[in-house]
């Protein structure tokens, strides 16, 4: 608005379109202009907030006795099955899951605690191996405890175990985890070395890859490479892996992504009849946590042991397993997952920090290596080079960016020390030979 107007405003024009000016200044060609922009952001808001009504409407809804109701905080007890269900003999070939019966003797693969609360995550693994008082007063592995009488019994045996019990409960089969994975077009992950296991189906190099449905179903169920530890480690970094993917901008506003990720996860899941628009929406308040990497995740600490009948099972380690299923109970366990006093948003997310990284290993493509591994997680790289020998793998950064650097020596292999240096304008990875063993 030019100073004349200002001071002699004439009255107001209206356009061919049939806009006037704008209040404040402009005339009616700015606000046509603006006002398809607002719409849009209308139409994406929209689709946000309905995404949880949308996918509640499209979900398999499930039996569930025994869940709590209300309180704080929530637990949601998610269950991987070995259920064969809906996978046609070529199909249990193609995923190398075998031919076991689809409706007799139901094993879980997967027993995972999520416990949310106003946008924070904590996750705790059990192992199937868990040696443990069942609902029906039978003593035997906890991964049994739906073939005896369905999910619920599962809820009723942990919460024997832990003193926790579930709000809700989620059940996918190896067939719908491998639809939620091509769903969101493949999770990308990067791999230290190379996993091969033929009964998992699954032949992967070392290295950042995009894992589609059959192969993302193998990684986490291999554990012939190493034990059953190593597998709940790696479904942990898989479940924040898929929650990465799904949290992308190109998956959340994108209305045909969502409504055919809808689809397939309401095809693919299922959840208690209490699970409703509002439990979901709180699960997705919490997904944020998991995407950043700012969840806390623990497995229930065991003691090894064989039975009188030579069968090798584990036992609840006191006190240590009580003392966390204490923090879980009451919600504890979350404020470990960010700084005391902090606001529940992460401060410093991967996807804004710039990294930079140098190889002092003198090992040939250790930096680019590495570099790859970081991109996949998400970070920014910079320069991609040589340094001097170092013994120890240095995560050099400027002043005041102690976070991201803790963040970047968290997913740099091998042991790390940080060190602060004016030297650098932002985090730059000094790589030693232990980043390469």
């Amino acid at each position: 608005m030019s100073r004349r107007r200002a001071q002699a405003p004439p009255p107001p024009a209206v356009d061919d379109q049939g806009w006037g000016p704008e209040v404040g200044g402009g005339g009616g060609r700015r606000r046509r202009r603006r006002r398809p922009l607002l719409w849009l952001f209308v139409v994406v808001l929209a689709v946000l907030l309905a995404l949880p009504f949308l996918v509640s409407a499209r979900l398999t809804r499930m039996p569930v006795e025994g869940l709590a109701r209300g309180g704080s905080p929530t637990h949601v007890l998610l269950m991987g099955s070995d259920s064969r269900e809906g996978l046609t003999p070529e199909e249990q070939r193609e995923l190398s899951t075998g031919s076991a019966d689809v409706f007799t003797g139901e094993r879980m693969d997967t027993i995972l605690l999520l416990t949310v609360d106003r946008g924070r995550a904590a996750m705790l693994s059990f192992p199937r191996d868990l040696w443990v008082e069942r609902c029906d007063d039978s003593i035997g592995r906890l991964n049994v405890a739906t073939a005896i009488d369905g999910p619920g019994c599962l809820v009723d045996t942990v919460h024997r175990v832990s003193g926790i019990r579930a709000h809700h409960a989620v059940r996918v089969t190896f067939g719908g985890f491998r639809d939620i994975v091509d769903a969101v077009g493949g999770v990308e992950l990067c791999l230290d070395d190379p996993i091969a296991d033929r009964d998992a189906g699954i032949d992967l190099p070392a290295g950042c890859q995009v894992l589609d449905g059959a192969d993302a179903l193998g990684y986490v169920r291999v554990r012939k490479i190493d034990d059953d530890f190593q597998r709940m480690q790696r479904q942990q970094e898989f479940v924040k892996a898929l929650a990465r993917e799904v949290t992308q901008p190109s998956v959340l506003l994108n209305p045909v992504a969502m409504w055919r990720l809808s689809g397939d996860a309401g095809e693919a899941v299922q959840v208690d009849r209490s699970m409703g628009p509002l439990g979901l929406a709180q699960l997705a308040w919490a997904g944020r946590s998991i995407a950043t990497g700012t969840v806390a995740t623990y497995t229930v600490p065991v003691e090894p042991r064989t039975t009188s009948g030579g069968a090798f099972v584990l036992d609840p380690q006191q006190p240590e397993s009580e003392l966390l299923f204490a923090r879980f109970r009451d919600g504890s366990v979350l404020l470990e997952a960010v700084d005391e006093g902090e606001p529940d948003e992460p401060a410093v997310v991967r996807s804004d920090v710039l990294v930079t990284v140098a190889n002092g290993a003198g090992v040939d493509g250790l930096a680019g290596q590495v570099a790859d591994r970081l991109a996949g997680l998400g970070y920014q790289i910079g320069e991609v080079t040589n340094a001097p020998p170092t013994v120890t793998t240095l995560v050099r950064y400027p002043p005041r960016q102690e976070e991201a650097a803790r963040l970047v020596a968290g997913d740099v292999p091998g042991p790390t020390a940080l060190e602060e240096t004016p030297d650098v304008d932002h985090v730059t990875v000094v790589l030693s030979s232990e980043a390469a063993t």
